[in-house]
């Protein structure tokens, strides 16, 4: 950790506050002699020294500002090198649905509790997969956080690639089932963790297929988040909710059943700090090794010039002097 300064000799600029502390001094100067011709008292010491040392410090303070000081700080990145994350977000249309025409979709708060997952297992390998009544992998499990957020942010799209089905309710769990047998994962990791954001929107599927697959050995652990609130509406062109948006009725019993199918655990979009934990107890501690180091930087330009304004104070305080 220490102090660098991007433009060093932008710093010049605190010589700018010579002039009007040269001034001062010499109306200092003129004042002492006129009080010893008048035999007037002399103000206390503190007094006589407020504004030039007002000066001096509101100089320094901008012409350290100027200079660009970046507190720079370097720590060691860590991965795991037994336990894998993969997060899956469901993208069919019903994650369109919103409070309001304006208000964010359930795939919009999907995605920042993707991020927000990531950033709670930092040290943890993980991918990006999508389903609607498939499964398509956007990104293998990685250590690279970065990917993962631009994977979320430029990748993750409603019903891109489209579902198979032309159906109204087109997710469905019966898609997330190969997940742990198809190579999402890599072979022979002891710790493997699913994450599911989804609306659970689904109809009857296949739990005896879902069960068998989750069954393999190491088990991957499931925990699915669940957006959607009362309400909430897709809405079409024009601003008009769609007539053909209806939440399946047996949504609530499919989703007890796979998570019966997977031992998996659930949470409301309001517990994200709960599914991180419950995310982090699946993963356990492991063993780590170092990928190399990661630099942090703050500017402190600002909170120079924000300490700037108490000696300009005092100086616009006795301007008349």
């Amino acid at each position: 950790m220490g102090v660098h300064f991007l433009t060093p000799t932008a710093g010049l600029i605190a010589l700018a506050g010579l002039v009007p502390l040269a001034l001062v001094l010499v109306g200092e100067r003129r004042n002492r002699r006129a009080r010893a011709t008048l035999g007037l008292a002399a103000p206390r010491r503190a007094a006589r020294l407020e504004l030039p040392v007002a000066i001096a410090v509101l100089g320094l303070m901008l012409g350290l500002a100027a200079a660009q000081p970046v507190l720079r700080s370097d720590r060691t990145r860590m991965t795991r090198t037994d336990a894998q994350a993969l997060v899956a977000l469901d993208i069919s249309r019903s994650m369109l649905a919103a409070r309001s025409v304006d208000g964010p979709t359930r795939l919009d708060r999907a995605k920042a509790l993707a991020r927000r997952i990531r950033t709670g297992i930092a040290d943890t390998p993980t991918g990006i997969a999508t389903f609607t009544d498939r499964a398509l992998p956007l990104l293998l499990p990685s250590s690279d956080s970065e990917a993962f957020a631009a994977t979320v942010d430029k990748a993750v799209g409603i019903e891109q690639p489209p579902p198979r089905s032309t159906g109204v309710t087109i997710s469905t769990f019966d898609a997330i089932a190969p997940i742990p047998v198809s190579g999402f994962f890599r072979a022979g990791l002891k710790h493997r963790v699913l994450i599911v954001i989804t609306d659970a929107e689904s109809e009857a599927f296949d739990a005896g297929m879902v069960r068998e697959d989750f069954a393999s050995s190491p088990r991957v652990g499931v925990v699915l988040v669940r957006v959607g609130r009362p309400g909430e509406q897709v809405y079409g062109l024009g601003g008009r909710p769609e007539p053909a948006y209806v939440p399946p009725p047996e949504s609530g019993r499919a989703l007890a059943s796979f998570l019966r199918a997977t031992r998996g655990r659930v949470f409301g979009e309001q517990q994200a700090g709960g599914a991180v934990r419950a995310v982090q107890a699946l993963l356990g501690t492991g063993p780590r090794r170092r990928l190399g180091t990661v630099s942090g930087r703050t500017d402190l330009a600002p909170y120079l010039v924000l300490a700037a304004v108490l000696p300009l104070g005092l100086v616009l305080r006795r301007r008349n002097l």
